[in-house]
């Protein structure tokens, strides 16, 4: 343990960056000039990430923006890496949920929206590595919240909290492959012509229909849904009063083993010839019926072609008998 600037000797010994975003980092020595803040640093910086994503964000850029030497930054923070992976996703991850909800499931779900305006507001936020412990102040209260809602569940913490971080992988997951600024307008428009039936012959038909078209009317259709069928789950595992199956991870080798690819290779053929033979198969059935139909067809007008002969020959005879 260190003595920080507050002079409390249990103050723990934390790397700079960290000790930032909790208040205990000593304030950098005090010159003729205080026109910055690590606060106003952040600010700007957050600015630039949110107008042209982290690429744009740089020590020189950001110098700048705010209209100082880049030297100067380095008063405040160590160097882009505080900026990136914690003072900047620490502050952007700020975020108020009303918890108004009086079911754990309208309480999570609207934390979960709530926690996805963030997101939103700060697209960036999903570049960053994820991590399965949040260690600063804004991103454990995210998780702070999330308990409340889920308060009175029957669900030990060893539970809800793996639940949150689904969810929250979810929604960073989501908006990072929602993101469609990089796909080529001029690829996008071709892709019904790309995705073939022989080669995608169950993706293809979706595709013409327009399934990866951005509806207008309903931008968040596509995150609803995802967010219903994972409380769905997670409703349905909560009913559920057997333990859970363990399952155990795979080592990566066995992904690379020459013989497995092989082997998939071979299913993935195997499917593709049994799809097209399903398909010959049905299109035989349609040709058949549409063979069987038209027999018919031929059948019934041919019977009402006698039908009609037989009405006129009789009302022939008819007349010729009334003489």
């Amino acid at each position: 343990m260190t003595i920080e600037p507050d002079g409390h000797p249990d103050t723990p010994d934390l790397p700079h960056a960290h000790a930032l975003t909790w208040g205990v980092a000593a304030m950098p020595h005090r010159g003729p000039k205080r026109e910055l803040s690590t606060e106003r640093i952040v600010e700007a910086a957050i600015e630039l990430a949110d107008a042209d994503g982290l690429e744009a964000v740089s020590m020189g850029k950001l110098a700048a923006r705010l209209g100082v030497a880049p030297m100067s930054l380095y008063r405040y923070v160590t160097g882009k890496d505080d900026l990136l992976l914690l003072l900047m996703f620490d502050s952007a991850s700020e975020v108020t949920v009303p918890d108004a909800g009086s079911t754990w499931r309208e309480r999570l779900r609207e934390w979960a929206m709530f926690v996805r305006t963030t997101y939103d507001a700060h697209p960036w936020l999903a570049d960053l590595p994820p991590s399965s412990i949040p260690t600063t102040p804004n991103r454990l209260a995210i998780v702070e919240s999330g308990l409340a809602a889920l308060e009175g569940v029957r669900m030990t913490d060893n539970g809800k909290l793996p639940t949150l971080l689904l969810l929250l992988g979810y929604i960073g997951l989501y908006t990072k492959g929602s993101g469609d600024t990089a796909v080529d307008d001029t690829v996008r428009r071709a892709l019904p012509q790309l995705v073939t039936d022989e080669r995608f012959p169950l993706l293809a038909p979706a595709v013409r229909a327009g399934v990866f078209e951005t509806s207008k009317s309903e931008p968040g259709r596509g995150f609803t849904f995802g967010l219903n069928r994972l409380l769905d789950g997670i409703e349905r595992w909560l009913e559920r009063v057997e333990e859970d199956d363990p399952i155990a991870a795979l080592p990566a080798t066995i992904a690379n083993d020459k013989q497995v690819r092989e082997a998939a290779k071979i299913v993935d053929k195997a499917r593709a010839e049994l799809r097209q033979a399903e398909a010959k198969a049905a299109d035989a059935v349609a040709k058949a019926t549409e063979r069987l139909r038209a027999a018919e067809a031929k059948a019934e007008a041919q019977a009402e072609r006698d039908a009609a002969k037989a009405a006129l020959k009789a009302a022939k005879q008819e007349a010729k008998a009334r003489k």
